[in-house]
């Protein structure tokens, strides 16, 4: 009778046992989800090289007909690119009424005229880009290049312009920094590039992104993330043009 009577109480612990672990939450297997869009450079900041340059990347605009150039360059004037032949970005504040020209030059250490050309802008106000045609030779490693970019602002006088000026130079692509790379789409690759503080590349490859994703807000909020690092906030909202034709 004993024996009968324990054995009823197990039964009952055991089903008791059931019950209570059977109202425990399932375990739900965890679900790789893509990165989100949004803010991707957030928080994330730009590796200042412990280096810079002469010259300037506000220009000083002119008198009578408004007109500014603001070259997109850190505040020490400089910038590092792994890039043979980098792209240049720059914002021109020039009115629609007229076509304006610029001209832009680019030196090598020895101060030795690499390119030079003069272009004829539209579509301005608007950020703008210069990039370095094939007939340049590919920039040699670790030299300082001295570049500059002039607005004219009355055709009629060549006293009434603005001009920015830096520096940038061209680092090797090292095993480490491949490695980092690898695998990476253009997105990420902007991370490790800021990280790296490697601004032309991050730069370039963020508005090459917006240019060819127009809708993609998120990318818009990446732009105004980097430039802000920069001090650049006051042309975070510009828009990116196509605007350069050469004279030649």
């Amino acid at each position: 009778m004993i024996l009968k009577k324990m054995r009823i109480q197990q039964i009952i612990i055991v089903l008791t046992l059931s019950f209570v672990f059977s109202l425990e939450p399932q375990r739900v297997t965890a679900v790789e989800v893509s990165q989100p869009l949004t803010n991707f450079l957030k928080g994330l900041k730009f590796t200042l090289p412990p280096k810079g340059a002469p010259g300037k990347r506000k220009g000083g605009g002119s008198r009578g007909d408004y007109c500014s150039a603001i070259a997109l360059v850190p505040g020490t004037n400089f910038g590092l690119t792994t890039n043979e032949r980098p792209t240049f970005w720059f914002y021109v504040s020039s009115s629609q009424r007229r076509r304006r020209q610029a001209e832009f030059w680019l030196r090598d250490k020895e101060i030795n005229q690499v390119y030079q050309e003069t272009f004829t802008l539209k579509n301005t106000p608007g950020i703008v880009k210069i990039t370095l045609p094939e007939t340049v030779s590919p920039l040699v490693f670790e030299d300082l290049y001295r570049w500059g970019f002039s607005v004219s602002c009355n055709p009629t006088d060549r006293l009434y312009y603005d001009f920015v000026s830096g520096g940038v130079e061209r680092i090797y692509m090292t095993s480490d920094l491949e490695k980092q790379l690898e695998g990476k789409n253009p997105r990420e690759r902007i991370a490790v590039y800021a990280q790296q503080g490697l601004w032309f590349d991050a730069l370039t490859t963020l508005a090459e992104l917006r240019l060819a994703n127009p809708e993609d807000k998120s990318l818009d909020e990446d732009w105004m993330e980097l430039l802000h690092q920069v001090g650049l906030e006051e042309i975070d909202s510009k828009p990116l043009v196509d605007c350069c034709t050469a004279q030649n």
